[in-house]
């Protein structure tokens, strides 16, 4: 069989599985293979009936791939790489592979540095980029939309894919979560807490009434509608994470959670007509990957966010970044009693438990940064 022949009999997840095991053994690595890209995933600015069953292959987590070389050097067999199916033909999204190790770049305090990915600089300091294109562009973008509070921007940033209704019904039909094999939505439909701690305080949209009030009837009804604006959601983002610029996708569950833009503290089920609108309205759902989320779940602003990844970035380059403050369990976060901290409180928190200032040196630095912390948000805030 000649070698064309031979790779046009090869479907394209084992064509896909192959080349990652062949980087594997020329770099002497084991990366290749372990995350997806979002624009390998979903080529397309719409995702629709006609190109999304091979979405879900790409998607799809394959068994291991073996090559077999000839006297010659060349590939002449290809064992393994299939896609793994469920029962249904599709596949588990938890089975899906997600980044981690040195593939996982991360944004929150304690870890984030600019020096190690150039997608995280111009997201943190997006006045460097005036110039840049294509994903160093998007950062930059990002990372103003952040600065200034600009949840419009940040949204159409990040919704980067139309869903067809038919695209959406036939990946729910296909596409599992769980051991249960429960379709994906179903599977998605209690983020946000509301079958638990939230449930008694989160309002059905344009309502009086917490979910918690529903029958069993309505519960099942408002989650089935819920569950499916909540994979649309993913789906739009390309299964990327909404905060950041990176482009592999985060599956739902433990690697990507679905946040709340815009926080439930501050909205209308809490502040009533203070608040900013009703916390569970599909124009404010997001997922995160798990360590962005961390900065979702404290209740900041994007605006607050950005600075605190800018200031921590900032010390670790000078030499701080072995005192930065770890990120709270998930304990502590679920705590109702933890304390909520506003913008200033956060920012002076963060460079008081960093620098340590024991030393006039060190008070001197902790000051600059408190007076360039205080004139960024007066010089953003008369921007936006």
């Amino acid at each position: 069989m000649s070698r064309i022949r031979f790779a046009q009999q090869l479907s394209g997840d084992v064509k896909e599985a192959a080349a990652d095991a062949l980087l594997n053994e020329l770099t002497g690595s084991t990366r290749y293979g372990k995350t997806r890209e979002a624009d390998y995933v979903f080529p397309n600015d719409q995702l629709d009936i006609g190109n999304v069953e091979e979405s879900i292959t790409r998607l799809g987590a394959r068994t291991p791939a073996n090559l077999t070389y000839g006297k010659d050097g060349k590939i002449i067999r290809i064992d393994g790489g299939e896609v793994i199916r469920n029962s249904k033909g599709g596949i588990n999204i938890d089975k899906v592979p997600s980044p981690s190790g040195q593939e996982y770049v991360k944004y929150s305090p304690s870890v984030v540095d600019s020096t190690q990915d150039l997608l995280v600089e111009a997201q943190l300091y997006p006045e460097r980029f005036p110039d840049a294109t294509g994903s160093l562009a998007e950062a930059r973008d990002l990372g103003f939309a952040h600065r200034y509070n600009d949840y419009d921007a940040y949204r159409a940033i990040n919704n980067r894919m139309e869903v067809t209704p038919e695209a959406l019904e036939r990946f729910n039909s296909v596409v599992t979560k769980g051991k249960a094999e429960n379709p994906i939505a179903t599977g998605m439909s209690g983020g946000g807490a509301i079958l638990g701690s939230r449930g008694d305080t989160v309002l059905i949209p344009e309502t009086d009434r917490v979910f918690s009030s529903l029958n069993k009837d309505e519960k099942a009804a408002y989650l089935k509608g819920r569950g499916d604006a909540f994979l649309k959601q993913w789906l739009q983002q390309k299964g990327r994470s909404m905060g950041t610029a990176q482009t592999q996708i985060f599956p739902p569950g433990n690697p990507s959670h679905m946040d709340h833009i815009q926080s439930l503290s501050s909205s209308i089920d809490v502040k009533g007509d203070d608040g900013w609108g009703y916390s569970d309205v599909p124009t404010n759902f997001s997922y995160l990957d798990q360590d962005y989320n961390v900065n979702a779940k404290l209740n900041y602003d994007l605006q607050t966010t950005h600075q605190l990844g800018r200031l921590a970035d900032t010390m670790r380059q000078a030499g701080y970044g072995d005192q930065l403050p770890p990120n709270l369990t998930s304990k502590q976060l679920s705590n109702p009693n933890r304390q909520r901290l506003t913008q200033d409180e956060a920012v002076k928190d963060l460079i008081i438990r960093t620098v340590r200032p024991n030393t006039a040196e060190d008070l001197d630095y902790a000051l600059k940064l408190l007076k360039q912390a205080e004139n960024e948000q007066s010089r953003w805030n008369r921007i936006s």
